[in-house]
């Protein structure tokens, strides 16, 4: 789109006009999510950003709004490019987008919190993105900026998205797990106060339902980790393990309750993550409760009548099952004690029958 030689003279409302076709062609080209158009958006993005720095936002609180619209996508399409250059300059729109939003009348309008806080979180994804020791650490620090953001609206009632502090919590304690040395336990507890917020409504609203299982996610992550960092507090270690493995129970419900018949659903490789996690924490440390956790999940008598029609978690149940075996037969006397051969015994039974069970389920299905 070439623009006239006067173009600056012509009334304002015509060159914001030209800055919003700009903009929606970025944006129809950045929700297409494809990698090959994202260059395209960029270049559609800085157009308008052109045009919209010559505006005179100085005196107008809407054309500064709109010029903090041009910063975001820019940056956000600088964040999926992800080369080195690109995330040092994704950050640096964001920069410029949140110094303008601090410059707005935050106390007139809700939206303007809410974008703050959205750039502050933006900002934190081109820093963890960029992987050193610094960005991180500075990717929480702006997650900080922008809790604050969330916290002062609600001060301030004029409350922003639900959706937003969620989301800041879940990136917050993903983050937690990726500096060095690594906060599972902090990670933990900012999971659950994600989890916590989206739980009333998982069910019903899909992206409660994605931050949810994400923060599940998260949680079992954290739990994996403490378990294989020396020390291991053993005293806490199984409360950890039955925590992870119940929030690996809801999340095969949750997902369960948005799948269709005809199609996978929206969350199949996260249940399967997730469902993994569940074995194998059980596989490696409390193996004598594998069997009922599986049955839980895969028997048609005990789990969802849609969780039953998953066909594809059989074989990951059935390989866990068999290993749980392999393992507790290499155990004996030695390892256990006489007066806990018993209850080997019992539970390699209870895995047998387990895995009987499963097998029919899946020759059925």
């Amino acid at each position: 789109m070439l623009l006239p030689p006067n173009f600056n003279e012509t009334p304002l409302e015509d060159r914001n006009a030209v800055a919003k076709v700009w903009m929606k062609r970025g944006i129809a080209l950045l929700s297409a999510n494809e990698a090959a158009a994202l260059p395209e958006a960029l270049h559609c993005f800085e157009q308008a950003l052109a045009i919209r720095r010559e505006l005179p936002f100085e005196e107008s609180s809407w054309f500064r709004w709109l010029l903090t619209a041009c910063w975001m996508n820019r940056g956000d399409v600088l964040t999926r490019l992800g080369k080195p250059d690109d995330l040092i300059a994704a950050e640096q729109s964001f920069d410029e987008a949140i110094f303008h939003l601090e410059k707005l009348p935050l106390e007139e309008d809700s939206q303007y919190r809410g974008r703050l806080a959205l750039a502050w979180m933006n900002r934190s994804l081109a820093l963890r993105a960029q992987a050193t020791p610094e960005s991180l650490h500075a990717a929480l620090l702006s997650l900080d900026h922008g809790k604050t953001v969330i916290e002062e609206s609600v001060a301030a009632k004029l409350p922003v998205s639900t959706a937003l502090l969620p989301t800041l919590l879940i990136n917050r304690a993903a983050l937690l797990l990726e500096i060095a040395p690594p906060r599972m336990l902090e990670a933990m507890v900012v999971a659950e106060e994600a989890l916590t917020l989206c739980q009333p409504t998982e069910h019903l609203n899909l992206q409660a339902a994605e931050v949810g299982l994400k923060a599940r996610h998260i949680f079992c992550h954290a739990v994996a980790m403490l378990l294989e960092t020396p020390p291991v507090d053993t005293s806490r270690a199984d409360d950890w393990i039955m925590q992870a493995t119940d929030k690996v129970d809801e999340a095969m419900r949750l997902t369960a309750s948005w799948e269709s018949e005809r199609e996978a659903g929206p969350f199949h490789a996260l249940r399967h993550e997730l469902f993994r996690y569940g074995c194998n924490l059980l596989l490696a440390y409390q193996p004598h409760f594998l069997a009922e956790f599986l049955l839980d999940v895969l028997d048609p008598e005990n789990c969802s009548p849609l969780l039953a029609k998953a066909d594809d978690l059989y074989q990951v149940g059935l390989e866990a099952l068999d290993l749980a075996a392999t393992e507790l037969r290499q155990r004996g006397p030695l390892d256990l004690g006489l007066q806990k051969m018993d209850r080997l015994i019992e539970v390699l039974e209870s895995l047998s029958q387990a895995a009987a069970r499963i097998k029919k389920r899946a020759e059925q299905a």
